[in-house]
């Protein structure tokens, strides 16, 4: 059990290795939350999340689950689900906090303004950072977007109106750069005065946010660069189309070390190929 900011936090992992390999894993490398076992994979098999890519019948694998994390809130309902098609990749630490604290994630990265001259319906403030001290190969993190549209206006939501330019994010290519889909928050409906015509808008303080992780040919640091894209209107004049570009540098961290190896670094958990082996003859009996 773990707290932040006066609200209690429980963090537990779950696998289907056995109890003492997990008791094995946690001394190696000093873990301090919880990890459950369910060598039958009940537990996982409810979630729905049985790696069904393994066959059952030959390989030791076999009751795995696909690599990701819940949020549950104190009801038992899930709020937020992160899985990747990397199973190498797992959800930042800020991403989690945010997720469960319903907060935005606090960058460490210096923000890069991106805004346009004062207008009217053009006065929206616009910075961008990362959420997260670096990048690393195995840890994803958001690089956000954090707009401020003034009171009376709007910029339009995707998909825009036709002839409408819809507000995004647009990352210039980076060498050993990975990104995922733009997280968009939820639109709302608008229905311009004096017509029946109604389209989807963000009003006041809203983010846009695009998942990153990097790959090996990422080395020291990467610079983050690309455009902000937006359209702010009220309801009686339409600005035009506005581009603002935005530079982050960030730098490269290294991931962490294997997980099997010893908290040292100096070679495997000394009961892993035990732990292995056992797991081995279980599904075998199985």
């Amino acid at each position: 059990m773990k707290e932040f900011d006066a609200q209690n936090i429980a963090v537990y992992a779950l696998s289907y290795d056995e109890a003492d390999a997990l008791r094995d894993f946690r001394d190696a490398h000093d873990i301090s939350y919880t990890l459950l076992s369910d060598p039958p994979s009940d537990v996982i098999k409810t979630f729905g999340i049985l790696n069904t890519l393994i066959d059952a019948d030959d390989h030791p694998w076999y009751g795995i689950p696909y690599p990701g994390t819940y949020v549950v809130s104190a009801d038992g309902d899930i709020t937020h689900k992160f899985f990747d098609n990397n199973l190498a990749v797992r959800a930042g630490p800020e991403q989690l906090l945010n997720a469960v604290l319903g907060r935005a994630a606090i960058g460490h990265s210096e923000p890069a303004a991106a805004h346009s001259e004062p207008d009217l319906v053009q006065d929206v403030e616009v910075s961008v950072q990362l959420a997260g001290p670096s990048l690393t190969p195995t840890v994803q993190r958001d690089l956000i977007a954090l707009f401020r549209v003034p009171d009376g206006s709007h910029v339009y939501a995707s998909p825009a109106p036709q002839g409408s330019i819809a507000v995004d994010v647009i990352l210039d290519p980076c060498e050993g750069l990975v990104q995922r889909p733009t997280i968009r928050p939820q639109a709302q409906s608008h229905k311009l005065a004096g017509t029946d015509e109604v389209f989807d808008v963000h009003h006041h303080i809203f983010e846009l946010r695009i998942p990153l992780t990097v790959n090996s040919a990422a080395r020291g640091e990467v610079t983050l660069s690309g455009q902000v894209v937006w359209q702010a209107c009220d309801d009686e004049v339409c600005g035009i189309p506005v581009r603002q570009r935005f530079e982050v540098t960030v730098p490269v961290s290294a991931s962490p070390h294997f997980a099997l190896g010893s908290k040292d670094s100096k070679g495997l958990e000394p009961n892993a190929m035990t732990h292995f082996m056992k797991m081995s003859q279980r599904r075998k009996k199985d």
